[in-house]
């Protein structure tokens, strides 16, 4: 036996989860940054109203001053200066374009949609560098706030335009939140599947229909429809404060929150003591359910069973790494493969000898950075190495 009597009794203890908040990448809390692209960058004071304690920012383009134009080489270069400002305070980043910050986009907007596919293209020259860490964009670069309402450019041809020119500049396997499900659903009757459509909630709790995030008395028909069966990272905005968050939370997928807006609705929660519990669930969190060794022939296998106790899905794919005996073992999958209140088992081949297996250590991360991603479980939630007799002896 690899470890005598110890291999008949696992640490329970290692598998109680945590009761801190798990800041990982891709989810949380967030707040918007708003930029005027023709202005110039000024470094120094968002510096001073960047928060550390949110990974997730909500950076928002206000392409307004180039209606009628190209974006000159200088709004170019603004746009540069602000992605990378962001990437270099390792921050991942959800990307909003639009013309009209305001609620006057009808005013504001191009008069044609040609001039609105140039800037997609100038924009996507950029934001190409950095789409690793965008981790969805929200919307179709129009309406008020960037909504997809109050537009000229919200018909059902203009939306299929615009989500093939979307497609055409920054590929099909990056996340494009729309603001109903009504425009997933158009595009998919008419474009054909595309796991990589979400929803972005500005709404959440405004009224029965999530302010015509969805239909009216559809409203758990489309949450399943749309939501439960993309497995893809659901956010917004909380107008009310309702104590139905908490039950469904799961329905929502929810991935990230504004802790902005509104004010009213989060103190709301903070008097009936449910905030924090908000914060716990908010967006995916991994818990070591098990861990067991196996073998097959002349192989072993690591087998832990991972639960994702969060109410969110993670938007990128990760690598559990294995080293033992100076050699490293690798496994990679979907993050979004766990989806909330599901287990799921990963398994790593060790290979014939793992008579050092005890002293090992194992690692999750992203996989395009090796940015780490920490456990929930109780005494593992800082760790960026786990070893794995903390796992398995008493």
């Amino acid at each position: 036996m690899l470890f005598g009597k110890k291999t008949e009794k696992k640490t329970r203890e290692k598998y109680r989860e945590s009761n801190r908040v798990i800041l990982n990448p891709g989810m949380g809390w967030y707040r918007p940054y708003l930029f005027n692209l023709e202005d110039d960058v000024d470094e120094g004071f968002l510096s001073s109203v960047i928060v550390e304690e949110e990974r997730l920012c909500l950076i928002e383009i206000n392409l307004y001053a180039y209606r009628e134009s190209e974006i000159n080489r200088e709004g170019i270069c603004h746009l540069e200066q602000i992605l990378d400002f962001f990437h270099e305070n390792k921050k991942d980043m959800m990307l909003r374009f639009a013309y009209d910050f305001e609620g006057y986009a009808m005013e504001k907007e191009p008069t044609s949609l040609k001039q609105i596919f140039v800037h997609m293209h100038q924009v996507g020259e950029v934001v190409k560098t950095y789409l690793k860490e965008v981790v969805l964009f929200q919307g179709l670069f129009v309406g008020s706030w960037g909504e997809m309402h109050f537009s000229r450019y919200v018909t059902d041809l203009s939306i299929l335009r615009l989500y093939d020119e979307f497609r055409s500049v920054f590929g099909s396997e990056v996340y494009l939140a729309l603001r109903t499900a009504a425009y997933i659903n158009l595009i998919e009757n008419s474009r054909g599947y595309d796991p990589y459509l979400t929803l972005f909630d500005d709404a959440i709790y405004g009224s029965k229909t999530d302010m015509g995030t969805f239909s009216d008395g559809r409203k758990a028909e489309e949450m399943d429809m749309v939501i439960g069966r993309y497995r893809c990272p659901v956010g917004g905005e909380v107008l009310y404060g309702s104590e139905s968050i908490l039950s469904e939370m799961d329905s929502y997928h929810l991935t990230y929150l504004n802790s902005q807006y509104d004010k009213n609705a989060l103190d709301d929660w903070a008097k009936m003591g449910i905030l924090s519990k908000v914060s716990l669930r908010l967006g995916y969190r991994f818990l070591i359910a098990n861990c067991r060794i196996s073998n097959s022939g002349k192989h072993n296998y690591l087998h832990l069973e991972i639960l994702n106790i969060g109410a969110g899905i993670c938007p990128y794919n990760l690598t559990l790494e294995v080293l033992f005996n100076d050699k490293v073992y690798r496994t990679q999958f979907a993050g979004n493969e766990f989806v909330p209140t599901k287990s799921n088992e990963l398994m790593v081949d060790l290979g014939r000898d793992i008579s050092g297996l005890k002293d090992s250590e194992i690692q999750l991360y992203r996989s395009f950075d090796k940015e780490p991603v920490y456990f929930a479980n109780h005494g593992l939630e800082q760790k960026k190495s786990i070893m794995f007799k903390e796992l398995w002896e008493n």
